[in-house]
Parts: structure tokens; sequence; C-alpha cells
């Protein structure tokens, strides 16, 4: 939840709603600007109404964020996310990314691993699947470096 004070509210009105907010069980963090102080509180009871803080003096607005993911929604950051790999290749932006590759790089070791639980995949495999995906042009190639217990 954010809670928006009004310009220039004092630091009494502000304390006094911090306060009210850690009573309640929120953890509190203040960003404070030149000439307008806004509250990240985190934690939000289930039983919560935003109103019982509208009303306190120097409140300007509380806005509820009951999203998932709140940090990483556009509400949050309006601009895109770029990720920059080696090679100059980036994931993210105005450009899809295709990243293609095999369930794990096995070594000679779980080689024999695999075909003892039946599973038939060879270090020659990962290769293999590295140039049958060249002919679609992926973006990235990835393998695991193990692969996940059953």
């Amino acid at each position: 939840m954010v809670v928006i004070m009004q310009e220039g509210a004092t630091e009494e009105q502000i304390q006094h709603v911090i306060d009210r907010l850690v009573s309640m069980g929120f953890d509190i963090h203040r960003s404070t600007g030149a000439s307008q102080t806004v509250l990240g509180a985190v934690g939000v009871p289930a039983d919560f109404d935003p109103r019982d803080i509208e009303v306190i003096d120097g409140v300007r607005e509380v806005v509820r964020i009951t999203h998932p993911y709140k940090l990483a929604s556009r509400a949050f950051r309006q601009q895109g996310t770029v990720v920059e790999l080696p090679r100059g290749v980036r994931i993210g932006g105005a450009q899809v990314a295709v990243v293609a590759g095999p369930c794990s790089v096995e070594d000679a070791r779980t080689d024999w691993l695999d075909r003892r639980s039946g599973c038939e995949s060879r270090r020659e495999d990962s290769a293999g699947v590295a140039h049958s995906n060249r002919a679609a042009r992926p973006t990235a190639f990835r393998g695991t470096a193990k692969k996940p217990s059953r």
C-alpha cells in the first residue's frame, strides 16, 4: 500500500501516520521529496480498510496495491526491462527473444546415471540440439547444469 501525504504535511503528521501503520502491523518505507512524502506500507492485514488512514490529517491519498508481482508491474515501473547478455544479445525491449536448448547438459558420469535410470541423454545430444536449433536462429542457447530430481 502507498500513503501519499499532502504537500507540506508536517513532520508530526507524517510521524503520526507512520506510528498508526506500525501499530497495525505494517513495515514502513519512507520516501521524502522536496515538498511531499510518500510512505510505502508492506504487509497489509486482510481486514485493513484504507479509509482508516485516509481520514488522518496530512494524508492526501491511500492506494492499496493488491496485484501480485507489484514490483515487476508496469504500474510500479513504466519502462521495460532489458537484460544484456555477452556478444550483444538483448532480452527484453522491442525484440522477441527465442531461447532454446535441452533440459540439461550432461557429462559422461551423468550419462551412466541416466542410462541406469532409463533416460537416454548424452553430451553429444546437447551439441545436436544446438545444431538443430541453429536453423531457427534462436537469440540464445540454454541448458541447465543438471536435471531436476524427480
